[in-house]
This record gives C-alpha cells, sequence and structure tokens, in this order.
C-alpha cells in the first residue's frame, strides 16, 4: 500500500473530475486490495438496481460501482472528485444498501480517502456516522491492517458489523489510553499507588497524588520505550538467527538485522540527557520501510545525540536524515540543497540549512509524504564514498 500511496501522491495534481479520479486512483486501489477491477462479474460500474429510481433527467439513480462475491452484491462504493471532501453519503447510497440485504458495507472516496460505513445503529440501515477511514496519504500500520480485513482475500460479508464494533471501540479505547498515558489522571494515579502498596495505612491525599504524577508520567515513557526498544531488538534477533537462503535481491531495511538499540553517548555534549523517544523509534521504522523500496542494498542505521536522531546508510557517520523533535516545531534535515528538496517536499516549509535543506513536519506520519525525498538522500549517502576522519555528527544545530 505504500508504493500505491507514492504512486497516487504523484498522480494527483494532474487528476480533474470524478471519471478521471475513478480510473486514476479509485480502481487501482481496490486492485492493490485484489479485487479484478476489470471483470464486471467481480467489480460492476455504475450498477442498477432493480427498485432504482428515475431521476428528474431521466436518468436511473445508480452506484458507482457494486463489488460481488458469487455474483452477489456485497460492498458498494460511492465516487467523489479528488477535490471533494468525501464526508457524508446522499440519500441514494443509502436507498441501494437499506434496500439491499446482501451489502454489508457502503464505502465513499474521493481517490485520497475511503470512508466506510454500515448498519450499526439498525439493520438494514445505513449509519450516518462512518466507522473506519482510511487516507492514503496519511495513514498507521494500524490502518493498513484494518483495511487488510476489508481485501478480496479477507473479507468476510457475515462478520462485518462485529469486525466495524470492534474498530470503533479499539479506536476509543486506545485514544483514550494515549490520552491517560501522556496526562495520567488523579484516579490513574491513585490507582498505581494502591496497586503498589506504597503508602499501606495512609490516605491518598491530592498533595501526594500531585507529587507523584510527573514520577508515574515519566515510568510510563520509559516503559514504552524499553518494549519497543526490546521489540526491535528481539526482530534483529529472529533475523540474525534464521537460516541463510539461496541469494535473492534484498531491499535496504531488510539488507542486515537492525543494530543494537544501546545508545551510545554523544561526543557533543556528555553531560545532557539522551533520551530516545517512541516517535523517534516510530520515525526510524518509517524511514527503514521507506529505504526498503530502494534498489540499493544497505543496513540503515541510528545514533542518538542530545539535540537531534541521525539516521544513516551503513554507519551513522554516512547519515542521510536527522530528525529534530526536541523543540517547539518538528522538523527533519538532509544534505540535499533547498533546491533540489523543494520539488521533493511538496505542501512542506523547506528552508536552506547548513550545507542542505531542513522541512518542517507536523507528525510522525507527514514522514510518508517525504519519501521521494528520504529515497533519495538515502541512495545518494549510499553511494558516496565516506571521507576518513569524517564525523558529521558534530556539525552544530541551529534553531
Amino acid at each position: 500500500m505504500l508504493r500505491l500511496a507514492e504512486q497516487i501522491r504523484r498522480r494527483q495534481p494532474h487528476i480533474r473530475g470524478e471519471e478521471s479520479t475513478k480510473q486514476a486512483l479509485i480502481l487501482p486501489f481496490f486492485s492493490a486490495l485484489g479485487y479484478d477491477v476489470h471483470d464486471p462479474t467481480e467489480v460492476e460500474p455504475e450498477y442498477i438496481a432493480d427498485f432504482a429510481k428515475k431521476r428528474t433527467s431521466g436518468q436511473m439513480e445508480k452506484v458507482d460501482y457494486a463489488i460481488r462475491r458469487e455474483s452477489t452484491p456485497v460492498i458498494f462504493i460511492e465516487c467523489k472528485a479528488v477535490d471533494c471532501d468525501p464526508v457524508s453519503h446522499n440519500g441514494q447510497l443509502a436507498r441501494y444498501f437499506n434496500a439491499t440485504p446482501s451489502v454489508p458495507i457502503a464505502i465513499i472516496t474521493n481517490g485520497l480517502r475511503y470512508v466506510f460505513f454500515t448498519d450499526l445503529q439498525e439493520k438494514n440501515i445505513l449509519s450516518d456516522r462512518p466507522f473506519f477511514e482510511f487516507n492514503l496519504l496519511s495513514f498507521t500500520t494500524n490502518d493498513s491492517e484494518v483495511l487488510e480485513g476489508f481485501s478480496r482475500a479477507r473479507f468476510d460479508p457475515q462478520t462485518v458489523r462485529e469486525r466495524a464494533e470492534e474498530i470503533i471501540y479499539s479506536s476509543k479505547i486506545t485514544s483514550f489510553m494515549a490520552d491517560l498515558l501522556r496526562n495520567p489522571t488523579d484516579n490513574f494515579t491513585r490507582f498505581v499507588l494502591s496497586e503498589l502498596n506504597m503508602f499501606a495505612g495512609q490516605r491518598l491525599t491530592a498533595r501526594l497524588v500531585e507529587k507523584f504524577t510527573p514520577t508515574i508520567r515519566q515510568a510510563i515513557q520509559t516503559a514504552l520505550l524499553d518494549m519497543a526498544t526490546r521489540s526491535i531488538r528481539e526482530s534483529g534477533e529472529r533475523s540474525e538467527s534464521a537460516p541463510s537462503q539461496a541469494p535473492v535481491t534484498t531491499s535496504a531495511a531488510t539488507a542486515s538485522p537492525p543494530p543494537s538499540l544501546t545508545i551510545p553517548t554523544p561526543t557533543k555534549s556528555p553531560s545532557a540527557p539522551i533520551v530516545t523517544t517512541a516517535e523517534e523509534l516510530e520515525a526510524l521504522e518509517i524511514v527503514r520501510q521507506i529505504c526498503a523500496d530502494s534498489s540499493l542494498q544497505a543496513p540503515v542505521v541510528h545514533r542518538d545525540t542530545a539535540n537531534w536522531f541521525t539516521i544513516g546508510a551503513v554507519s551513522p557517520r554516512k547519515w542521510f536524515v536527522r530528525l529534530y523533535f526536541n523543540g517547539k516545531r518538528k522538523w527533519i534535515s538532509t544534505k540535499l540543497t533547498h533546491t533540489r528538496a523543494v520539488p521533493l517536499a511538496p505542501g512542506f516549509e523547506v528552508e536552506a540549512f547548513q550545507d542542505g535543506s531542513r522541512v518542517y513536519i507536523n507528525a510522525i506520519k507527514d514522514l510518508h509524504r517525504l519519501r521521494p525525498l528520504l529515497l533519495l538522500a538515502f541512495e545518494e549517502e549510499v553511494k558516496r564514498k565516506e571521507i576518513p576522519g569524517e564525523d558529521s555528527d558534530l556539525a552544530p544545530v541551529i534553531n
């Protein structure tokens, strides 16, 4: 799906109107999910039901696409032009859905956002609110896993309602837990202190709770970081223990197992605390996924310092991107000049920085949109010969 997302991103500026959106954006998406978009018995365009009403224009109401399974429609798809916002369904789609019990899913899309509806409130009545949205220009690993459940190989019409409820509940619980772990409530702090039996026989006063809340917040961050670090390290150990096979063409991210996550003490500022955050680890994995599509083979490694997080090819000394997530604004820097970086980062604020450029981002997921920039920076660094004695990690920081 990442490769398709990059294709869609390149095509988007050239798309005009609904029909162009269908052909260039929407059909490739469903093809990526395993559906045969060229077989009208599986993906039927301009589906017209027996009960369809005739419009004042004389044309029959129709659904843009109906996906069939064993000749029975199971998914309705309503298409909008790429510059339209697919926020709600119209009466026509609802009538089709409500009168077709075999169809448990209705999707509205503009080729970039795919909004999923079903009948959660009342059986066979299309809900006004979606239960899932997939954005091709900004999605997480969890979004991809949810979307996979609607692929041709895994879609089960009989379990859609249960799956939709699970997606909604999981999303709400995840959001609640994320907020809670970032900002523990007084009740949560009381619960932790009670479970630890640290103040048995004493009353947990408001002052005591206030005192320990920062400690618990820091403990949560440390625990989450430790879990992420252990997961990546174990993944590397599994790769090392895997039996060797015949030589094959491998991607950059899989050319060698991930390096140890032991953080070296930086030369720049020995007294500054080094804290590798969950955001930095998430960004590292996104960069590795992007570099995996390169034809060049080189392990993607990293080094953390007090001021930035370096990602390099083969060695941290051969860095191709640095992450600056400690300030008020998040940004990354590469060795690509401002002139070269600007066309590779459309929609982003790009500035000249040292001998390269820096790009401001709002969230970690924005790195997916910077795929062309990161790929080029990676490949040029792989090809570049390392200068003896060079240590790029000692470059000055400019905020």
